[in-house]
């Protein structure tokens, strides 16, 4: 009866990884943000590497790339350059979302990426800790389903 639980209980933990993995797949792409009187901006995520452990992140607003990194989704501190500043960037999975820890001398942000709907949309909650607490949820479109 143990064993049958156990069992149980490993195909369903495969079945949550692979879901996952599927949400995870459909980040890859660009994003044009839709909310109505905010500057235009695109996210592009691409895979680096067969198992989407490496990910290229590119932020562009107003035709300017603020952000433009190679990081693993491991949580390891990537140094990049943010709008032209020295900042460190960690990126790691929380079940089918990415999150972005990034400092910046005194500020600390974080950025959950999540798909919604049928997986045509993306929602970005953005969320500053230092020096001030400010929390924004933006909306995105799929402008491509791979990035190039």
């Amino acid at each position: 009866m143990i064993l049958r639980f156990a069992a149980l209980g490993i195909l369903l933990a495969g079945a949550v990884v692979a879901d996952d993995d599927a949400s995870r797949a459909k980040l890859m792409g660009s994003w044009e943000l839709t909310d109505a009187g905010k500057d235009p901006q695109i996210w592009t995520f691409q895979a680096k590497d067969a198992k989407g452990d490496v990910i290229h992140v590119t932020n562009v607003a107003a035709q300017k790339t603020l952000m433009e990194f190679d990081c693993d989704s491991f949580g390891h501190d990537c140094v990049v350059k943010d709008n032209g500043k020295t900042a460190k960037v960690s990126l790691y999975y929380n079940g089918p979302k990415l999150i972005q820890m990034e400092t910046r001398g005194p500020l600390i942000c974080k950025r959950a990426f999540v798909i919604t709907g049928e997986g045509d949309t993306m929602e970005l909650v953005w969320e500053i800790f230092a020096p001030s607490a400010k929390t924004e949820t933006l909306h995105f479109k799929r402008v491509s389903s791979a990035a190039h």
